[in-house]
């Protein structure tokens, strides 16, 4: 749902988007939100205040039977109204379930006052125990003295504390800075950039990072300038670094798309040059990499296949579903790129075969499929689609009258840019649309 939310740093009025349920099963990307610290979060569209809204929010993992209601204690609820608006949200969980999903300890849900005491159960669902938790508390409470003292306390403390300075660490580091360029804190963006380029020098795990980001620079620059990356890139990549696993890890991870039979064939014609110079270091080290580089492949290529099948069999559950729209709300978890991969290709499969039977209803799901997803889009967006599919002027100035509330600047801002995407992809027809969109809106404006 959204709340109309006021500003209280500039007083602009906007809308933002609250969750008050998340459930691992039937919603985990709204899990994945709310452990990114991205869930019901209002950020102002004019000077980039903002933060996390107070609301109720219901979390429930089945495997772990875990049923819990997060109540901020800025609501001022009594014990009425905390059980009242409890009851709501658990009856709407149960409603939604299936009947054979509903368990005894939904009718008892655990309260949380404490929002910290909330994450940490959450967490605990994805494997992180207490005192993983206790460790990134500790590296939180150091970054944020880094970030605040001169250069001998910055000395004493990266001697002192350096077996806390890690890849979390850094990807804490990161999320303060991304903070500081959201709120455009130029002088905070110093202080942190100037902090995050001292780690990455004087650190161990700094000092690996630093090294796998040039490689991956040098392999995506070359990418680039060939027009994608190949087989033969990635081998030579990779034998370039053979000497530092770190960054062959990091190559293999961003290349995975270029291990075929090719990227085979060439990483051993490698190993066969080292053999012919007598490097034998280099040939157990080449060998050694191309075993598990094997293991990797073979393994991606069985999850691969087991994701398509998958997938597959939902495509035909719903397909022989009488009601598509339930059918589709029953799988919504499994509604994914690989699922619309599917769901494509039998498209086209029909498309050339000329089963027009066939195509209507695969085509059918796929409507279906892009109405759910637009109608979970911000209003702005949602209006934008209607006027970008209007057929006339007269029909768009309707659409405009009836969502009078979302003709704003921020509407003008989505235009322009979805206009420079559309220019960079050469959709000119789609560019004519936006651009006459743009001129009614600025009209009324």
């Amino acid at each position: 749902m959204y709340t109309h939310v006021t500003c209280p740093q500039c007083g602009t009025p906007y809308t933002a988007e609250v969750h008050q349920v998340v459930d691992s099963k039937h919603t985990p990307q709204l899990k994945q939100m709310l452990l990114n610290g991205q869930l019901n979060v209002a950020v102002c569209p004019k000077c980039g205040a903002g933060g996390q809204m107070a609301t109720l929010m219901l979390f429930h993992d089945a495997e772990y039977e875990l049923f819990m209601v997060h109540v901020p204690q800025e609501l001022h609820l009594n014990q009425v109204q905390r059980e009242q608006m409890i009851g709501q949200l658990t009856k709407q969980v149960m409603d939604d379930l299936p009947p054979e999903e509903r368990r005894a300890y939904m009718f008892q849900p655990q309260i949380m006052m404490n929002w910290q005491t909330f994450m940490e159960k959450v967490l605990e669902t994805e494997g992180v125990t207490p005192e993983m938790i206790a460790r990134q508390k500790k590296q939180s409470e150091l970054l944020q003295t880094l970030m605040r003292a001169d250069k001998d306390v910055q000395d004493v403390l990266l001697k002192e504390r350096a077996n806390e300075i890690d890849e979390t660490f850094f990807a804490m580091l990161q999320q303060f800075v991304d903070m500081a360029s959201q709120m455009q804190d130029n002088k905070q963006m110093v202080k942190l950039t100037n902090l995050r380029a001292r780690l990455m020098t004087e650190t161990a795990v700094g000092q690996r990072m630093e090294q796998q980001q040039m490689a991956l620079h040098k392999l995506s620059r070359e990418a680039k300038k060939q027009g994608g990356l190949t087989p033969a890139m990635l081998v030579n990549h990779i034998v370039a670094n053979q000497a530092q696993p770190h960054v062959v890890d990091a190559l293999v991870m961003a290349g995975q798309g270029a291990l075929q039979y090719e990227f085979f064939s060439l990483f051993t014609a490698e190993i066969e040059k080292a053999e012919k110079v007598g490097d034998k270091a280099a040939v157990n080290r080449l060998t050694a990499l191309r075993a598990d580089l094997l293991q990797l492949y073979e393994g991606m290529q069985q999850q691969s296949k087991s994701i398509m099948q998958a997938a597959m069999t939902t495509l035909n559950t719903i397909l022989a579903a009488p009601d598509k729209n339930q059918a589709l709300a029953e799988n919504a978890e499994k509604i994914d790129e690989a699922f619309m991969t599917v769901l494509v290709a039998k498209m086209h499969e029909a498309d050339e075969k000329n089963d027009i039977a066939q195509f209507q209803a695969l085509n059918e799901i796929h409507s279906l499929i892009y109405a759910q997803m637009e109608r979970t889009l911000p209003p702005h967006v949602q209006l934008l689609n209607q006027l970008v599919r209007s057929e006339s002027p007269e029909e768009q100035a309707q659409l405009l009258q009836e969502n009078e509330q979302f003709v704003s600047d921020e509407l003008i801002q989505l235009i322009d840019q979805v206009m420079e995407q559309a220019g960079e992809r050469g959709q000119d027809d789609l560019n004519g649309r936006l651009q006459s969109v743009k001129s009614l809106i600025l009209a009324r404006l």
